[in-house]
């Protein structure tokens, strides 16, 4: 249930990092606007990159599993896809002593094998309300400026912080500090999924 703050508030969501070059440049601008996120981490990713995790954490943001490698939720067996959600869960553990709270699929497709994965850990599974869609032949500088835009209070919105095949994390890291500003003007504020929900 969101508390009563969520209708001044949007939620940044990050997907498929951390990432050495992206995450790094997001976390400076969050924190440059006293804004907070969740980032959805894989844990191929957490493991190779665990201070980037703990960075993460420290500054105030939360934390989501984004399953271990990203593979497509239909591409793989029943007991496949809930490792790929376990497997996420360890390495997180392992690198700050806390399993997730939130949990996101892989591309939004919501798996039954993942789903009940999730929720035999405790995690909630969460999507979007809003796609900026930074990524693909529409994630262009000025494309993802103007669906930025348009967020309203009390969205979920999705992000990317890493480059992963088609995602576009640079120009992300171009238009989020208008955005932040924006929101400011706006009386709204950013905030991570465990501050609104």
């Amino acid at each position: 249930m969101p508390n009563p703050h969520a209708k001044h508030s949007i939620c940044l969501t990050f997907d498929d990092g951390p990432d050495p070059e992206y995450t790094p440049q997001l976390l400076d601008i969050l924190d440059r606007y006293n804004a907070k996120a969740t980032f959805f981490v894989l844990g191929e990713a957490a493991e190779a990159y665990p201070h980037l995790v703990q960075r993460i954490i420290a500054a105030g943001h939360s934390l989501g599993n984004h399953s271990h490698r990203h593979n497509h939720p239909w591409a793989m067996s029943y007991d496949r896809a809930q490792r790929e959600v376990s497997v996420a869960s360890r390495i997180l553990k392992e690198i700050t002593g806390v399993t997730p709270h939130w949990f996101r699929p892989p591309f939004g497709r919501l798996r039954t094998a993942m789903q009940r994965q999730a929720q035999s850990e405790k995690m909630t599974t969460v999507l979007w309300s809003r796609s900026v869609i930074d990524w693909g032949v529409l994630g262009t500088k000025a494309g993802i400026a103007r669906r930025l835009a348009r967020v309203n209070p009390g969205e979920i919105v999705l992000l990317h912080d890493a480059k992963r095949t088609s995602n576009n994390p640079g120009y992300t890291c171009e238009c989020l500090p208008e955005f932040l500003r924006s929101l400011a003007q706006r009386g709204l504020s950013a905030r991570n999924l465990d501050e609104v929900f």
